[in-house]
């Protein structure tokens, strides 16, 4: 089985998440998947602007979801 990542920015005032974007390649395990999640999490809340980040109270939200491989 692969695992293949979703992840979506999500602000917690007004309870929206943007469209997901699939991370560009598939994980062998659900650990790495969700690690992966969790570090491009980060990366990404630090990238951008604190005052936004602040006033929407953004948060990541991921999937791993299983990939049968045929």
């Amino acid at each position: 089985m692969k695992f293949v990542l979703m992840l979506s920015v999500c602000s917690f005032v007004t309870g929206e998440c943007k469209p997901p974007i699939v991370y560009g390649h598939t994980f062998n395990t659900w650990k790495h998947c969700a690690l992966t999640a969790l570090d491009t999490s980060v990366k990404y809340l630090e990238s951008m602007d604190n005052k936004i980040v602040n006033e929407l109270q953004l948060s990541t939200q991921y999937t791993c979801t299983e990939q049968e491989i045929i």
